[in-house]
């Protein structure tokens, strides 16, 4: 049970309160004070939208604003979120009862479903003031969006009058610029990182402030009372009036987009964060409310996180991902998954790990080309006449990549590439022949229909079903094959190497060697014609039905409509054609068959149009093609 709704981009002018993107949490420990002074262990798995929080015995809790502190928490009687029992979190009590691991038997949570519409919800909050590149940006798998060259960015370090910084200046200059860097256990800094993976393109620097004493002790900001973009915009704001005022900043020497926005604005502040999940000074990426002008330049989005007692690169260059080159997230917000890409790339889980934190894997090749970055080949010869066929090989961190494009979409198009542990990508969970599979249509908080899909090897589909972020069977390794039929039987859920409409790509790799830094595969490639047609997917649930085209109608002016559907084999999917008159939405045409493979074909007049999927019994995906 996925999100399916994007979050549309709207005006630019009004402008959000809520923070619109974070790195993941995996079981993330922090410590929380209490009203009585105990410091007690929490730990997260969610995200910026939903989070679970536990005891370190697995005991749900949530803050609770009346206690002013963590309270053991319960499932409400309808099931849709968690309330507090009225009793303090306390690490004491757990010691006293024995309880040492969270792994002895956490308490049960909300179910999928709650958790799938408490995101929605929270996302839906967005809606009415969010221009969001970052959650449904404007995809694509075409190179339209590079980001190279020098790009400078802002980053202000912020300290309290009552509790000082311990990370000097230099240090997270260091941390952010030098090319050699391997303090506090990082394999680079964040430059590096970026200089690594763009093949030297992007050379993504940092001017580093001194240290703004913000006016009030750190508790007035962390209150815990508060949304975490409350006090943290007063906070930043404060640190811009004083560079503006006191300090003299020249804000017009930082790189801005076409805009004149500030493309790189970063805030550290000392020590942890010392607030609840998403309250008081909780890390996180939004957009500056008002904004910020000066130099002819203004703040658009900014990420505040906590210095703590150490750098790790991993969550920087995860927000860099968003603040500087607009990739979204590749996880799966609402937790029913962890996404199919996985600990594979940065924008998944492939920066928060206990060792790539200090070495973030590369981005995917599709972002790495949509970047401008890598050098790409284009594989189908319905797309390239000349295009390269028979045995071929790859060099892992070559800074190219192979592409497959769908001549009838070009925004849909497989991607294959070597990974070998070593290097940037010595953290990864395996080594082989890695496919992408690219669809500008998909969201990734749908796990069966993604943005970027990795076409697991073992054919398991781990990281989707939540078993795993990514294991040594998921690449591509000696005698693999990945064809229209391989590697399994999952054809409805967008595997192998079939377009996201069901028809046979074309594509075939076979023949492919060891795991190494370079490898070497057979591409029998043919050409394959297109289908016609506009193609629409979906999921119904017994007797539930969906509306096509994307939940909305059509505007036509007249001609013949063909409609051609196919559904799961032991389902009985039927289909409707419906048109606006008197008021209200009337059927003309209607394909029932005891199947779940309907075909309408309807001389329409001058109107407006939806079609509607149903299902008579049974469910599964179902593919819609709409020709007019």
């Amino acid at each position: 049970m996925k999100l399916v709704r994007n979050i549309v981009a709207l005006s630019s002018i009004l402008l959000p309160t809520l923070s619109i993107a974070a790195i993941p949490y995996q079981n993330e420990e922090y410590q929380f004070t209490q009203p009585n002074g105990e410091v007690v262990s929490v730990f997260l798995q969610g995200n910026t939208y939903y989070a679970e929080q536990r005891t370190r015995s697995g005991k749900l809790v949530v803050f609770d604003e009346k206690l002013n502190g963590m309270a053991y928490a319960s499932v409400n009687k309808a099931g849709t979120g968690l309330v507090s029992t009225g009793v303090l979190v306390s690490d004491l009590d757990e010691a006293k009862s024995g309880i040492v691991s969270i792994a002895s038997g956490p308490e049960v949570g909300l179910s999928k479903e709650a958790i799938q519409a408490l995101v929605e919800q929270k996302q839906s909050e967005l809606l009415p003031a969010l221009e969001s590149p970052l959650l449904v940006r404007t995809q694509s798998t075409d190179v339209t969006a590079q980001v190279t060259g020098q790009i400078k960015g802002l980053t202000i370090i912020i300290d309290f009058p009552d509790e000082r910084g311990t990370i000097s200046k230099s240090q997270v200059e260091r941390f952010l610029n030098n090319q050699n860097y391997t303090e506090f256990g990082n394999a680079q800094s964040v430059r590096g990182y970026f200089l690594e993976v763009s093949n030297n393109k992007l050379d993504y620097t940092n001017t580093v402030t001194a240290y703004y004493t913000a006016k009030k002790n750190k508790a007035y900001y962390a209150d815990s009372s508060l949304s975490s973009t409350v006090r943290s915009q007063e906070l930043i704001k404060e640190a811009l009036d004083w560079l503006e005022y006191q300090q003299g900043f020249d804000f017009s020497t930082l790189s801005t987009n076409s805009s004149n926005q500030i493309r790189g604005l970063n805030i550290f502040y000392a020590g942890n964060s010392d607030s609840a999940w998403s309250k008081g000074l909780w890390p996180h990426m939004a957009r500056l409310s008002p904004r910020f002008c000066a130099d002819g330049v203004c703040t658009d989005r900014y990420q505040i996180t906590d210095m703590r007692a150490s750098l790790s690169i991993g969550t920087f260059v995860h927000e860099s991902g968003h603040l500087i080159t607009n990739w979204p997230d590749l996880y799966d917000y609402d937790g029913s998954s962890h996404g199919s890409v996985a600990s594979y790339g940065v924008m998944g889980f492939g920066a928060i790990g206990t060792t790539n934190k200090f070495r973030p894997t590369p981005p995917v090749a599709h972002f790495r080309a949509i970047a401008g970055w890598d050098t790409v080949t284009e594989l189908n010869p319905a797309v390239d006449a000349n295009a390269p066929t028979g045995r071929l090989s790859h060099t892992s961190g070559s800074h190219t990549s192979y592409k497959w494009t769908n001549p009838s979409n070009r925004n849909e198009a497989f991607y294959i590439e070597a990974i070998h542990k070593s290097g940037q990508n010595k953290e990864q969970p395996s080594q082989g022949l890695a496919i992408w599979h690219v669809d500008s249509k998909g969201s990734n908080s749908n796990e069966w229909y993604p943005y970027i899909q990795m076409e697991h090897a073992d054919g398991n589909r781990d990281p989707e079903n939540k078993v795993n972020r990514g294991d040594s069977t998921d690449l591509y390794g000696a005698s693999g094959e990945f064809s229209s039929v391989l590697p399994n039987s999952l054809s409805s859920r967008g595997t192998n190497a079939l377009w996201w409409n069901g028809s046979d790509s074309g594509l075939s790799i076979s023949g492919i060697s060891d795991p190494a830094q370079t490898i070497s595969f057979d591409l029998d490639s043919s050409v394959v014609e297109p289908p016609k047609g506009e193609t629409y997917r979906g999921t119904l649930a017994n007797k539930a039905q969906q509306i096509q085209p994307n939940g909305s109608w059509f505007q036509y002016a007249g001609g013949v409509i063909k409609l051609d559907l196919n559904g799961p084999s032991n389902a009985d999917f039927d289909l409707k054609l419906e048109r606006w008159q008197g008021g209200s939405w009337q059927r003309v045409a209607v394909s029932e068959t005891p199947t779940s493979v309907e075909s309408i074909s309807y001389n329409a007049t001058s109107g407006y149009y939806r079609i509607i999927v149903y299902s008579y019994e049974g469910a599964g995906d179902y593919t819609l093609v709409v020709n007019k």
